[in-house]
């Protein structure tokens, strides 16, 4: 496989980073966008607005990274030194003060005009105020001498990616994420198979699995994940999804594609029923999508979710052919008087209480019915941080699921490390889990005790 020598360097560029302000966004995208190339990352860096700073790191490069990727600074406002900064370096310049560079005609003379850039930047800028545009933003359609410009449809700014004296392509992206993914798709990914010898055959996939531990998931592939392997292997936990990765190159006989495949094959007979999906597809499109192709309608009833089942089937586009209804239900009058459930199990010395596999069950079953959707879904916990006793503590949460063959209703402990908003992103996936098992005739849910 052709890879760089010695990989690629992705800077995020901004105050705002390092004060924590601003998440980081576009790091670990580039990074994932260089490994479907066959490119690795080899360090990631952040780095501030100081007038000078980008310049320094550029001017000690001795051309053993020959590929950085950056993103930020490329604004109209007066914290956006990138285009004058590489352009200085890349000319082999002192770094340019920005105030004083801006008036000073040499200095201009770094940057050249996009064709048509500044046309279009006129226009943005007209149809939003009634005075003429200023230097500062057209200088977003400005890139170093020698640059190959970056299309950014989705903003002001242009990308740009030009080489240094000693050979390291810089790729420069705008900040915002939307526009960081424009400009690479306008031609950052372009610069990245030009610096490597064009496009390689590489086949990557994500493997998903709920409810069940990573450690638990590692163990079933450990051997699959020998480092130097083809395909290699990662492994990514984040709450209850486990998350396999696989980067797959070609061999003297197979393609990248036929090694992919061959792992998945292998995944899905040593994790059955585990995986429930591949890639960026989410646990509610694979729930949506399996009622959609069997005809059939679900209803949630929820108390401890506050509505997030509903929320996380809502969210794929055309939940509404499957989803019918959905009840927040908090207050046991609240149960009793939407869905039916018995005041006799909720209240009283003997009752079992609001949270039980009696009531989990009982909310299920009215969401069913009132509705008229083949399947319901109940939710009843203590999500906490307070609420919780010795004999129910924080965490404890029962499913109930109603559908075509009865009802049942099942105890998911879930992890209060998280807290409350842990806890109820934990019970949400366990409900999905386990109306796609039920779906799929898989082995039900198993209980989790705490």
């Amino acid at each position: 496989m052709n890879r760089l020598s010695s990989g690629a360097l992705i800077l995020s560029i901004g105050e705002e980073l390092l004060d924590g302000r601003v998440m980081d966004r576009n790091a670990g995208w580039l990074a994932e966008r260089l490994r479907l190339l066959g490119v690795q990352a080899c360090e990631m860096r952040t780095i501030g607005d100081t007038p000078g700073s980008l310049h320094a790191l550029l001017a000690k490069l001795d051309g053993s990274v020959p590929l950085i990727l950056s993103s930020g600074g490329l604004g109209p406002t007066v914290d956006d030194r990138v285009r004058l900064e590489v352009a200085a370096a890349a000319q082999g310049l002192g770094a340019p003060g920005h105030e004083r560079a801006a008036r000073n005609a040499s200095a201009k003379q770094l940057l050249v005009e996009i064709p048509g850039a500044l046309d279009e930047l006129e226009a943005i800028w007209g149809r939003q105020h009634d005075h003429a545009v200023p230097r500062f933003f057209l200088d977003q359609g400005r890139v170093p001498a020698g640059a190959v410009a970056l299309a950014n449809p989705k903003g002001t700014a242009w990308g740009f990616a030009v080489k240094l004296p000693r050979g390291t392509r810089v790729i420069c992206h705008p900040g915002p994420p939307v526009e960081c993914h424009a400009a690479w798709f306008g031609g950052g990914r372009d610069q990245v198979e030009e610096a490597i010898g064009g496009a390689k055959e590489i086949a990557y996939g994500l493997f998903h699995t709920v409810s069940v531990p990573e450690s638990t998931v590692e163990a079933k592939v450990r051997d699959l994940m020998e480092v130097g392997g083809n395909p290699r292997m990662g492994i990514t936990a984040h709450g209850k999804q486990v998350t396999l990765s696989v980067l797959a190159i070609p061999e003297a006989e197979r393609s990248a594609e036929q090694v992919l495949e061959a792992m998945s094959q292998e995944l899905h007979l040593r994790l059955g029923e585990w995986l429930w999906g591949r890639d960026g597809e989410t646990q509610a499109e694979v729930v949506v999508r399996a009622l959609r192709e069997a005809g059939q309608t679900v209803a949630t009833a929820e108390s401890c979710t506050g509505g997030g089942l509903g929320a996380a089937i809502t969210a794929v586009s055309g939940a509404s052919a499957v989803y019918r209804y959905g009840w927040i239900c908090y207050a046991n009058e609240a149960k009793h008087a939407e869905l039916g459930v018995p005041m006799e199990l909720m209240e009283g010395e003997d009752a079992p209480g609001a949270v039980s596999p009696e009531v989990a069950r009982a909310l299920a079953e009215g969401a069913r019915r009132e509705s008229g959707a083949d399947w319901g879904i109940g939710i009843t916990g203590i999500a906490g941080p307070t609420g919780g006793t010795e004999a129910k503590p924080v965490g404890m949460v029962y499913l109930g699921l109603d559908g075509p063959q009865g009802s049942r209703a099942v105890l998911r402990q879930q992890w209060t490390r998280a807290g409350r908003s842990g806890i109820q992103i934990g019970t949400v996936r366990d409900s999905l889990e386990l109306l796609r098992r039920a779906m799929f005739s898989l082995p039900e849910l198993p209980e989790r005790r705490g």
